[in-house]
């Protein structure tokens, strides 16, 4: 056996085509399309966010989600093999969405440990956050009247210091919940696909059931219909500002986790001929309709806020506030507010859930793709990773934690997964050939890829990812990122700042964050050119024994793994023809007595 048929024969799968697509739609689906997509596209021109936001899927999401996915299917290997088979000088691709997965992993499952602890909360009578838990023996007991949800947030569930450079210690609260997560995830992700796939029928089905749930309740309570219309409000002023297109543009890639080589692992997961074009669409518009559909529910209950306590709906908290502080105000005034917390809470920790075994699977299996990691159990492999990400990510748990956070949430995703997917659309249109990944799609879906997606991965989705990468990068150099720092209200200020309407203030990363930040971009990006220096005068690398997929077409890559097994048998039809004989033999000489 070559080692070829070796790792198609070892080579996890997923049970069924079902738990595929429950576990991809897991993977893109995350609580980044219930509280990143609703705030964008309110704060970018409400309904007019839709036109960029759909031609960026168009030209960049379902282009590249859909190659991802037919080269992972078609090589069956991770994402470092996948690469180093297209050309060896491009093992840097690789490399790099190993290292940007890596860092995904340290700072995503935050989000995960702040929806269990508030998914516990969800359980008290009255609810923590409400006024009736405002202590009156607090000198900021008038804060607390103003805004308990604020309050509770910032002063009692995450205890956050006024600056980044004050670390505060540890909450310990959030170590449980932190230690409990990690736990989860190890449990459903050490058997790999056989085990994520399972979980993913209740982490994928289950918080559609709620978003479902809280659609119905939301769109009956009053003033709900006053906040979708603010959501779907266009300004089409705003469409003039190249802002908006490249959020857009991060937004798709950052939604449907393109460019991190979970969709690569994936497709390998999958039989080789298995429709990925028909996957690519659903996965795609799946995704795309979830966020819609989540910032329907979300405004309507926002619109439900204004109406009971006065707060415009355009008065949204950004990023994790929506949900911890926008969210959980409504749904106190909500009747049975214990149910609908938990329900929202536990759809949040689900949705966390699946996107965690989805980055960690797409880094355990290119691991598990090289020589140094093939012969270390996957369990061990998975507890190793899980215990190394589970200690990095405790910087995040102390009281500037939320600060850490926003660095690792500016920096450490959203560039480099640009530059890693314009390397995947040169890398595979112009170096691997597209005619030869033409007849790679035809082999496995017996029809070739529409010819706009050609043009996409040739020129459309290279171009576009260029534009909205630049935009990004000038945008940091003209206008550096900062980050909001937490000051308190006016009659009770924190720390050395003044107190403020809303409670926080806009201040400028310190060097060292910088310095890390700029780690964190710099590897990822560096790391593929430096790599395709190192391999370029190296002999081109085969994906197996014999075969190299970079000189042969599909059909011809086939046909020959075919008549490596036919040889194989053969080989073994002979030798259990001479053992048979020698047994002959023998057995001949024992009767004459001959020793």
């Amino acid at each position: 056996m070559t080692s070829q048929e070796v790792a198609d024969v070892d080579r996890a799968r997923w049970s069924s085509h079902v738990e595929f697509l429950l576990a991809t739609v897991g993977m893109a689906v995350g609580t980044g399309n219930v509280w990143r997509f609703p705030y964008m596209a309110q704060k970018n021109g409400g309904g007019a966010f839709l036109l960029p936001y759909c031609i960026m899927l168009a030209v960049e999401g379902l282009p590249l989600f859909y190659l991802e996915l037919a080269i992972g299917q078609r090589l069956q290997k991770g994402s470092f093999k996948v690469w180093e088979g297209v050309r060896s000088y491009f093992k840097g691709i690789g490399m790099a969405q190993i290292w940007v997965s890596l860092l995904n992993t340290i700072y995503y499952p935050v989000v995960m440990m702040w929806c269990i602890y508030y998914f516990y909360l969800s359980f008290s009578n009255p609810l923590k956050w409400t006024e009736d838990n405002c202590d009156a023996a607090k000198p900021d007991y008038q804060c607390c009247l103003n805004d308990s949800s604020k309050y509770y947030w910032y002063k009692e569930a995450i205890e956050v210091t006024d600056s980044i450079d004050k670390s505060g210690g540890f909450v310990m609260e959030l170590v449980i919940c932190w230690s409990i997560g990690w736990i989860i995830t190890y449990a459903c992700l050490f058997k790999g696909p056989e085990s994520s796939g399972k979980a993913a029928y209740v982490t994928t089905i289950f918080p559609y059931v709620v978003l479902i749930s809280l659609f119905f309740r939301g769109v009956t309570l009053e003033n709900a219909w006053s906040g979708i219309k603010v959501f779907f409000t266009p300004d089409f002023s705003r469409l003039l500002d190249p802002i908006v297109w490249m959020e857009a543009g991060g937004q798709i890639f950052y939604s449907l986790g393109v460019g991190l080589g979970v969709i690569i692992c994936f497709g390998s997961y999958n039989s080789v001929k298995s429709n990925c074009s028909r996957d690519a669409a659903i996965v795609c518009f799946v995704n795309c309709g979830t966020s819609v559909f989540a910032g329907i529910v979300v405004y309507a209950i926002l619109g439900y806020r204004e109406a009971t306590t006065g707060i415009k709906v355009q008065d949204t908290d950004a990023g994790p506030g929506l949900a911890f502080i926008s969210y959980t105000t409504a749904v106190a005034t909500m009747p049975l507010p214990q149910l609908w917390a938990a329900s929202f809470f536990i759809m949040m920790v689900m949705l966390a859930l699946n996107s965690q075994f989805a980055v960690i699977e797409g880094i355990v299996t290119p691991l598990k793709d090289l020589y140094l990691f093939s012969k270390v159990r996957r369990e061990v492999l998975c507890l190793i990773l899980c215990c190394f990400m589970y200690v990095l990510g405790l910087p995040m748990l102390c009281r500037n934690g939320l600060y850490i956070f926003t660095v690792f949430d500016t920096y450490a995703v959203p560039i480099p997964l640009l530059f890693v997917g314009v390397s995947e659309c040169v890398a595979l249109a112009w170096f691997y050939g597209i005619e030869r990944f033409r007849e790679d799609i035809k082999y496995m879906t017996g029809g070739y890829p529409n010819i706009y997606f050609v043009f996409c991965w040739k020129y459309i989705s290279p171009i576009f990812i260029v534009i909205v990468l630049l935009a990004s990068c000038i945008t940091q150099i003209i206008s550096p990122a900062q980050y909001t720092a937490f000051v308190g209200c006016k009659s009770h200020p924190i720390g050395p700042h003044e107190g403020t309407d809303n409670w926080t203030v806009k201040l400028d990363y310190p060097t060292w964050s910088r310095i890390f930040a700029a780690f964190m971009v710099c590897i990822p990006v560096s790391v593929l050119p430096v790599m395709a220096a190192v391999s370029w005068k190296q002999p081109v690398a085969p994906v197996d024994d014999g075969v190299q997929l970079e000189h042969k077409p599909a059909q011809d890559v086939e046909d020959g793994i075919q008549a490596s097994n036919k040889n194989t048998a053969n080989e073994h039809g002979d030798a259990e023809n001479g053992i048979q004989a020698s047994m002959v033999i023998k057995n001949t000489a024992n009767e004459h007595g001959v020793n």
